[in-house]
Order: structure tokens, then C-alpha cells, then sequence
């Protein structure tokens, strides 16, 4: 991984807390999974997928009363 941010999990690019599979930060099982919103959309949790949904149709609703 690079970047700023170091991951305490990941040891030598693998993740140990997701089955020492290649660290790829939001996969499924990360201690980010959930938490955070990608800009891969494929890597968000279908709760964070809702909650952007969410705010999408809020700012429409929002720009068409202005």
C-alpha cells in the first residue's frame, strides 16, 4: 500500500486481520470496510452505497426548491 496512511494490519503488503490476503484498503473484512466512503464505488459497503444514494437525492430535492 501507499500512501500516507500506514495500516497496522498490513505486514509486508499482506493484511493479517483479512486472512493474509493482499492489503487493498475497503475490501471486505478491512477495518475501513463500512466505514468510509471510495471513490471506487465497488469497494463501499452497501450501507455506505445507501447513505450516498441518500445524500445524492437529498441534494436534488435541495437544488430544485432553491
Amino acid at each position: 500500500m501507499t500512501g500516507s496512511w500506514g495500516c497496522p494490519h498490513e505486514v509486508k503488503g499482506l493484511c493479517s486481520k483479512v486472512k493474509n490476503l493482499p492489503c487493498d484498503p475497503g475490501m471486505k473484512g478491512c477495518v475501513l470496510y463500512g466505514r468510509f466512503a471510495f471513490s471506487d464505488p465497488d469497494k463501499n459497503s452497501p450501507s455506505i452505497k445507501r447513505k450516498l444514494k441518500d445524500q445524492k437525492a437529498e441534494k436534488k430535492v435541495g437544488d430544485k426548491e432553491s
